[in-house]
């Protein structure tokens, strides 16, 4: 037994050995091989999917620290890299690529990672990573927004924010074409807008900010993401980053592209004989004789009927008649059917290890629709248009390791001309819509615009109409012109020290300062010159004319100038560290704003500290709470202070070991959130807590002298802060990687809303718009928001994106000290238990005999009283809803939606890229929303006759006898009991629009090289091409409030971006 052990200790002694041997000769020939390989240099060009370049990609040996990054025009080289070493590519957003082996030149082609696509996002006072994010935002990067040739950044937002509704509510006029914003509906009676900020400032430019110049735009809709904006964040807040330099060559970009606008709705033609057998149909209604002849209609249609072609005096014969029954399409012949619009960009970044640098500069100039006569013979240029010249430069200085800084300067000088609006007291808004109204309003039986001067008086004067106010060739021409220079000066300058060394790691301080300047300029001209009527003779086929306005003024300018600023500062102190699994961040900021009006009021003053913590664990379960402290002017010193807290949990189930490596359920995210919100805005009131008692002019009463007391509202010293108490819900599930859906659920409810009373008898003593605010009202407000994407990259030629995103919201008034009405009205409150801006109006009876029409006088008489006039035959049958026999306001029914706020957002986007052609296309939507359509640019019987498509199939007898479709109800000569809030006139709002659809083509580079560039892409593009809605009226746009002004505009453009 003790041989056998020592045997075998003998072999494993031999054993030892020989591995022993075995190692030391794979050590010293390792050692060996790695001695002999050696190093090298590998270049290289990183693109994107549109084989745009990528600055700023990280370029790195695995496993190492030996990297480098993309310059500005995508390029790299990395130097000592060892032969056979493994060197990946990646980029924030995109799917990491590995080089392979063997080669010393790349073109590396990213392809998005629709996981980690958007991973960083802009967050309150910073960034953090989308992953750990338990906030609601969404964000558009600056690829997709400029995919548009919208000017301005606040439409060009439609459609591509869950949840944000972008209209262009005020029409398309030329530097006045801004967009109405609401983020998740309204909670609220008071304002509604989201508040935005450039690179961390409340500025109000967004629509003079060049596409060109934005980074990213970032959305924060819940209590988590705008807690700390406190008081300012109560509506969601819009953060706009703009871009910055990258190390690296200098990279030059200019774009170019050129369009062509026109409006998208307009009313259809109306000829001169269409007028008279509408005018003579309405009256004949009404019970009064035509007043068009049947001789006067055949000459209208044939002006030439009777004439002798074989006078000697025919030529002028035809000339006269065709002057006295003329068919003048005067809404194209005083605005243009088409208009142009240019854009040019010019862009260079780059940087060295000292500085980075962005600096652009933008060109926009929209043309106007208004047909105006030549400059050159007005002695100036009263048409509608806008020129702004943009410049930004970003800087970012790196001062030492631990210390930098940036200087962000941007500015804009805008020129928006229009004829002159001193005949409406300076209110140009109220001069654009008249204009409008008057061209659509003009008969086409009048002549003119000019004199004639076969007919007694010298050519070329104005022509007057004595239905009108005024004459629409007249306010565009002969007035006079207006231009509003603005420009504006945004400086913003920033110091960050990393104390990460000095005190401990993680730990930062920042501090910034801007300074915004605003001027105003107004330079106007406006003369007056001689008119005269045009009277028609119809019996004697002649025009005569008559003096409406001898009075004459020389063209007279004027200028004023106005100017006010807004100062920014700002302290924050920033914690970001992670321990082993742990990651802790914390944040503590100060901040002050302080402005004025050019109103030379007192001036504004907001004061407010926030904080953040965040907290993560294994990238897994995540936790942030959030605070803002703000005070404000509009309370008592002690409600002056408000503490809004919010707080949110996530849970990344994805990473857990049940679903790490699940090639189905490849993300998953869960995340919940609740916190509160303030507001102090209310109908433009200051000082809520004060009374506005002011001492007027000088009195003599009874001989003794004194002063007037002029009492404004009164003050409430106990008013203090709407609260909103906001929750939301979250869901994001990443399917075969491909597949992303984002769901949220929120809710919010908002009381002590700041209010008038309702129910305060004015018998008391006070007017009611003296009564003090108070603290009285609650709305509830909630929804649900949806998110769809699907992307994928079939080959290195051939890649594929869809997105969709709905936005749903539904708000209910719970209180508003509304009076109660009596049991006999159907509806006893018309504010409490509905939306805000809910529709009310009398129900059409459309089962009724004549669906929803009176067919006869006897159903007339049959039927219920009406309380407010007498129905004629073909006016709208109402629904006595309270059922007392009669039809009255106790009658009154909600209607529709919301006529203030859509329920309804959406859009949907597709991209494709196929070798070097790209195209995109954008759709975008609202619903759950309606409008009273009524009064001017609606109504027939507006002046001496105004009518639109839905009128020339208006109810006749004879229509609904041989069962024809009928549009409208009869037509008058004045307004009906068909002319109210009712179900016919309150219309559906909704409509889907191709807001944005572009083909663009890449040329290959390697034809481009010879000449020094470095990318040339040509594209086609239009903007609001196509609207499909739910209107009844067929010339008005369904994004447009007004039912008459500058319409909205739609263009085809081409341009193209050239890259050095």
């Amino acid at each position: 037994m003790h041989e056998r052990i020592q045997k075998v200790a003998s072999c494993l002694s031999r054993v030892k050995v020989v591995v022993a041997a075995v190692l030391m000769l794979m050590v010293l020939g390792t050692g060996s091989a790695i001695a002999q390989k050696s190093s090298r240099t590998i270049t290289g060009k990183v693109v994107d999917e549109n084989n745009q370049p990528m600055p700023g990609v990280t370029v790195i040996v695995d496993g190492t620290t030996k990297g480098t990054m993309t310059g500005p025009d995508g390029t790299f080289t990395l130097e000592g890299v060892p032969s056979g070493a493994k060197v990946v590519v990646s980029c924030i957003g995109y799917t990491n690529q590995v080089l392979p082996d063997g080669k010393t030149n790349h073109l590396v082609k990213l392809v998005p990672d629709t996981e980690m696509l958007e991973e960083t996002v802009v967050v309150a006072f910073g960034q953090q990573k989308k992953v750990s994010v338990t906030g609601a935002i969404s964000s558009v990067n600056s690829a997709d927004l400029r995919k548009t040739t919208s000017p301005r950044l606040d439409n060009a937002l439609a459609g591509r924010v869950t949840g944000l509704t972008s209209m262009q509510s005020g029409g398309g006029q030329p530097g006045a074409d801004g967009a109405t914003m609401y983020l998740r509906g309204a909670s609220t009676v008071n304002g509604k807008s989201p508040l935005i900020l450039v690179d961390g400032v409340e500025r109000d430019n967004i629509r003079t900010i060049d596409m060109n110049e934005v980074e990213s735009v970032s959305v924060l809709k819940d209590a988590s993401a705008t807690a700390l904006y406190g008081v300012q964040g109560a509506n969601g807040v819009i953060l706009i980053q703009t871009r910055k330099g990258q190390k690296g060559k200098a990279q030059l970009s200019i774009t170019f592209d050129q369009s062509y606008t026109s409006f998208t709705k307009e009313p259809s033609r109306l000829h001169s004989w269409e007028y008279c057998e509408l005018r003579n149909e309405a009256l004949i209604n009404d019970g009064q004789a035509p007043l068009y002849s049947e001789d006067v209609i055949a000459k209208y249609k044939d002006p030439l009927l009777g004439l002798d072609p074989s006078s000697p005096d025919y030529a002028n014969q035809v000339a006269i008649r065709q002057a006295i029954y003329c068919d003048n399409d005067f809404y194209r012949m005083y605005l243009k059917k088409n208009t142009p619009q240019t854009r040019a960009n010019v862009n260079i970044s780059g940087g060295t290890n000292f500085v980075n640098y962005f600096v652009n500069v933008g060109y926009i100039h929209q043309g106007g629709n208004l047909n105006t006569e030549d400059p050159d013979f007005l002695g100036y240029d009263p048409q509608c248009y806008m020129n702004r010249l943009s410049l930004r430069s970003n800087l970012d200085f790196h001062i030492t390791k631990s210390l930098t800084a940036s200087l962000n300067i941007a500015s804009y000088a805008e020129n928006v001309n229009m004829p002159s609006a001193n005949l409406y007291g300076g209110d140009q808004s109220w001069m654009i819509n008249d204009l409008i109204y008057q061209c659509q309003t003009i008969l086409p039986i009048s002549p003119g615009p000019t004199t004639d001067s076969r007919f007694g008086v010298e050519s070329g004067f104005l022509v007057d109409y004595n239905y009108l106010d005024r004459s629409a060739f007249e306010i565009i021409n002969r007035k006079g012109f207006t231009t509003n220079k603005k420009k504006n000066l945004n400086t913003q300058f920033s110091l960050n020290w990393d104390l990460s060394e000095l005190v401990t790691k993680g730990l930062s301080l920042n501090g910034m300062v801007a300074y915004d300047s605003y001027n105003l300029g107004l330079l106007d001209g406006n003369k007056t010159e001689v008119g005269y009527f045009a009277n028609v003779d119809y019996e004697h086929d002649t025009i005569s004319y008559s003096l409406a306005n001898t009075t004459t003024k020389a063209l007279a300018m004027t200028s004023s100038r106005s100017s006010n600023y807004k100062i920014y500062g700002q302290a924050t102190i920033n914690y970001a560290r992670t321990f082993g699994k742990h990651d802790v961040t914390g944040m503590f900021t100060g901040y002050r704003k302080y402005w004025e009006t050019t109103a030379a009021e007192i001036p504004y003053n907001v004061l407010g500290v926030a904080g953040r913590a965040t907290y993560s664990f294994d990238e897994r379960y995540l936790a942030e709470v959030n605070f803002g402290y703000n005070g404000s002017e509009q309370f008592s010193p002690n409600k002056r202070f408000g503490f809004f807290p919010s707080g949110s949990v996530g849970w990344i189930a994805s990473h857990e070991s049940f679903l790490r490596n699940s090639d189905v359920i490849t993300w998953l995210k869960l995340r919940a959130s609740y916190g509160l919100a303030g507001n102090d805005s209310a109908l433009g009131n200051r000082f809520m807590y004060q009374d506005n008692i002011q001492v007027g002019g000088g009195t003599n009463v009874q001989g003794l002298g004194g002063h007037t007391i002029s009492e404004g509202r009164l003050g409430n010293k106990d008013i203090t802060w709407e609260i909103g108490r906001k929750m939301n819900l979250g869901l994001e599930i990443g399917l075969f990687k491909d597949f992303r859906i984002n769901l949220d659920y929120f809710k919010e409810n908002r009381d002590q809303i700041l209010i008038s009373r309702q129910t305060i008898p004015s018998f008391q003593g006070v007017s009611s718009g003296s009564i003090p605010m108070v603290n009285m009202g609650k709305v509830q407000n909630h929804g649900f928001e949806a998110e769809v994407s699907y992307s994928h990259t079939f080959n290195k030629d051939f890649s594929f994106i869809i997105k969709g995103n709905v936005g749903l919201n539904d708000n209910t008034v719970i209180e508003y000290d509304e009076a109660r009405r009596s049991e006999e009205y159907a509806y006893q409150y018309r504010t409490e238990g509905f939306r805000l801006g809910q529709a009310w109006g009398y129900l059409i009876d459309w089962d009724s005999p004549g669906k929803g029409y009176f067919t006869s006088q006897e159903e007339i008489d049959n039927y219920c009283k009406y309380g407010f006039g007498t129905p004629r035959v073909g006016d709208f049958v109402y629904k006595d809803v309270n059922g007392d026999g009669e039809i009255d306001d106790k009658d009154i029914s909600p209607i529709g939606y919301s006529t203030s706020i859509p329920g309804l957002n959406y859009g949907i986007s597709l991209g494709l890229n196929f070798k070097g052609f790209d195209f995109n296309v954008l759709f975008s939507g609202l619903g759950r929303y309606s409008k009273y359509y009524m009064g001017q640019g609606v109504v027939e019987y507006t002046k001496s006759g105004t009518f639109f498509d839905w009128t020339r199939n208006a109810w006749t007898e004879e229509r609904w006898t041989n069962g024809e479709k009928i549009t409208y109800p009869a037509i008058s000569t004045a307004a009906t009991t068909s002319h109210t809030t009712n179900d016919f006139f309150i219309q559906n709002r909704s409509f889907l629009r191709l807001k944005n659809i572009e083909l663009g083509y890449t040329l290959p580079e390697k034809f481009l090289s010879k000449v020094g560039v470095k990318s040339l892409r040509v594209y086609v593009s239009g903007q609001n091409l196509f609207v499909w809605d739910n209107l009844r009226i067929t010339h008005i746009d369904p994004e447009q409030n007004g039912t008459y002004g500058y319409p909205i505009t739609k263009n085809v453009s081409f341009g193209m971006n050239i890259n050095f």
